[in-house]
């Protein structure tokens, strides 16, 4: 699922960015040879990497998670925030009124859930 205007976060972006050391070494084999297929259980049996380090590097690199709700598999996909917005995002930042991207992301989020309950 692509939106216009938005850009789907590519496999393995967060693994080379952070220069994840087992990314690196699948970097070296033939994509889905044995040894190539060896090491990648690595990854989703023992990643090194959290999934708040993840989420934080989403945030922190523009990307927001759109989930589509009407999907019987619930699939999701990460796209990143269009610049204007991440302007004002890092303005806002600039400005005191938040220390981080994750910070006022967080902040917008329970605000909107407590207005929620209301």
């Amino acid at each position: 699922m692509s939106l216009e205007g938005f850009t789907e976060y590519k496999r393995r972006e967060f693994c080379n960015d952070v220069k994840c050391p087992v990314q690196m070494k699948l970097n070296q084999q033939k994509e889905k040879s044995g040894e190539y297929e060896q090491i990648r259980k690595t990854c989703s049996t023992a990643c090194v990497y959290t999934t708040w380090q993840f989420h934080h590097w989403l945030i922190e690199k523009g990307y927001i998670i759109i989930a589509e709700l009407n999907l019987e598999s619930k699939t999701s996909l990460f796209s990143s925030i269009d610049k204007d917005l991440l302007k004002w995002i890092d303005i806002q930042i600039q400005n005191g009124k938040y220390n981080s991207r994750s910070h006022l992301l967080e902040s917008i989020l329970s605000e909107h859930r407590a207005n929620q309950v209301k």
